[in-house]
C-alpha cells in the first residue's frame, strides 16, 4: 500500500473509530467505564493492516478527537479512556499474531483495557473494595474481547481481499 493510502486508511480508522465511540456512549451500561469497546475493532485493523505503531496512533487520535468532541477531554474520563486503550493497544502488539488469532489478540487487549481502567480507578478512588469486581470486569471483556475480535477479523479479511483484487493484473 503506497503512502497515501495508508494515510487515508488511518484517518478512516481513526474517524470510524471516533463515530464509534461516540455512538456507544448512548448505550445505557452498568458501571461508568463498563462498555463494549467497539473502537477497539479499528484498533484491532490498524495493528493487523499497518503494525502496532499505527494501532497506537489510531488510540490516541480516537482518545483525543473523541474526548473534544464530547466534552471531557483532561477529565477522569479522559484518563480513563486514553489509559486503557493504551493499554490494550501495547499488550495487543505485544501479543505474538502468529500464535493467536484477531480473536485472541482482542480478548488479552480487553483484559489489559479494562485491567488499566480498574487501576486507574483506584488512583482516583483510593479503596481496595474496587478489586472485588474485577473477576466480572475481566469476564465481559473477554465477551467483548471476543465479539470485537471477530468483527476486526472479518474487516480484516475483507480488506485483504480487496487489496488482492485491485493489485492483481
Amino acid at each position: 500500500m503506497d503512502r497515501n493510502a495508508r494515510i487515508a486508511t488511518l484517518a478512516l480508522f481513526v474517524a470510524m473509530a471516533v463515530a464509534l465511540h461516540w455512538m456507544e456512549s448512548f448505550i445505557p451500561r452498568p458501571a461508568p467505564f463498563l462498555r463494549f469497546g467497539l473502537a477497539n475493532i479499528l484498533t484491532l485493523c490498524a495493528l493487523y493492516t499497518f503494525g502496532g505503531l499505527w494501532a497506537i496512533v489510531v488510540v490516541i487520535g480516537r482518545v483525543v478527537i473523541g474526548s473534544a468532541l464530547t466534552g471531557s477531554i483532561f477529565s477522569p474520563i479522559f484518563a480513563f479512556s486514553l489509559g486503557g486503550g493504551l493499554s490494550a493497544a501495547l499488550t495487543m502488539w505485544a501479543m505474538p499474531r502468529s500464535l493467536f488469532s484477531p480473536i485472541g489478540v482482542s480478548v488479552a487487549g480487553a483484559a489489559a483495557h479494562m485491567s488499566a481502567q480498574l487501576a486507574i480507578a483506584l488512583f482516583f478512588v483510593a479503596h481496595i473494595s474496587l478489586t472485588h469486581i474485577m473477576p466480572m470486569f475481566l469476564l465481559v471483556s473477554v465477551v467483548t474481547g471476543v465479539l470485537n475480535g471477530y468483527c476486526a477479523m472479518l474487516i480484516i479479511d475483507v480488506m485483504k481481499e480487496r487489496q488482492r483484487h485491485f493489485s492483481s493484473p
